[in-house]
């Protein structure tokens, strides 16, 4: 899907407040800025056919080896190459998600389908699609839970896009346990978790094996030289990029009580920085526009997840004074 995500503020002038995708944006990148102004010179040159540097790098960090590791440009690529692997698969994805998991597989020609419970799996499916944590909704599936249920049915491939694993205090598998498991791969996100979605950089791990059937269908030169090279400074310079999470969380659950006091909106419960609401009356839609144009904020407009319908919107928290735009703008939304 080309269009219809959120982060689409290259569709407005004077959007001063994004709480429309899912990063943090409050990271300090100059530094990150200087180095690459000092590695330009390298887009000259071809970068490595496939990253393997940074693959090593990103291996080392988690205590897998290399070739457990596929870095791809952003975790869509991530998505897509999956799907093309297991070309004419049966897919089955777990709702309400991210659009481009059967996005993917469509194009792929999988029979897709839908559910919405981990008890109600359909039988014929060979591909599990499941975000954890969940877009949109920030909600974490158990990750003992999880893993009885992979071990369950080891005759499927559990796909597990955990891309928003940064902002959660829940367990999760890691990537190290997934490595072991030879019907599971992970799906991460540098772009979320370092605040960089302009670069495009994800990865994915898996048991090598898996791995080595992803890469045959792998472009050569899929990530850029600046990617790679920003991913290798993000990796070296991890402690500037460390939030402080349960802060984080805590502004959210303040967040989450403005609103619903608002008496207009329902908050879904999240695990993560991420608040699914539904207006009781009105439509998303309208309210994004509004706060688009008279606050210049801009929001999510959920309704066109599957599941969800027209008065359903998504924020990632920001700072508490950006929050307080936000509650303030939609509580003068209710008066008009």
């Amino acid at each position: 899907m080309l269009n219809g995500h959120g982060d689409d503020i290259y569709q407005y002038d004077d959007i001063r407040v994004n709480f429309s995708s899912n990063v943090y944006n409050h990271f300090n990148h100059e530094p990150l800025f200087a180095y690459l102004a000092n590695k330009l010179d390298n887009v000259v040159s071809y970068p490595e056919p496939s990253p393997l540097t940074l693959e090593a790098e990103l291996a080392m960090m988690m205590g897998l080896q290399a070739e457990e590791v596929c870095v791809c440009n952003g975790a869509t690529e991530a998505i897509y190459l999956v799907a093309q692997t297991f070309r004419r698969s049966k897919s089955a994805v777990l709702m309400p998600t991210f659009s481009e998991y059967a996005d993917a597989c469509r194009l792929h020609e999988h029979d897709v389908c839908s559910f919405y419970s981990l008890e109600q799996i359909p039988e014929r499916a060979q591909l599990i699609w499941i975000c954890n944590p969940n877009n949109p909704t920030g909600t974490v599936i158990e990750r003992d839970a999880l893993l009885e249920l992979i071990n369950r049915n080891d005759d499927r491939m559990f796909v597990i896009d955990q891309s928003y694993a940064p902002f959660t205090l829940s367990p999760l598998i890691t990537p190290a346990e997934a490595a072991l498991l030879p019907n599971v791969i992970m799906l991460h996100s540098m772009t979320k978790e370092y605040a960089i979605p302009g670069l495009r950089l994800g990865y994915i791990t898996a048991h090598k094996a898996v791995l080595h059937n992803l890469r045959l269908q792998r472009m050569p030169w899929s990530v850029n030289q600046v990617a790679i090279d920003a991913g290798r400074y993000l990796l070296a310079h991890q402690d500037d990029y460390r939030l402080d999470l349960a802060a984080l969380l805590e502004e959210r659950d303040r967040v989450a009580n403005q609103l619903q006091r608002l008496g207009c909106i329902d908050v879904w419960r999240s695990d993560t920085h991420i608040l699914l609401c539904k207006l009781r009356m009105g439509k998303a839609s309208a309210l994004k526009d509004y706060l688009a144009r008279e606050h210049h904020i801009l929001i999510r407009d959920a309704s066109n997840f599957q599941g969800l319908d027209s008065t359903f919107f998504r924020i990632a928290i920001q700072t508490p004074e950006e929050n307080n735009l936000l509650i303030d703008a939609i509580a003068q939304w209710v008066m008009e």
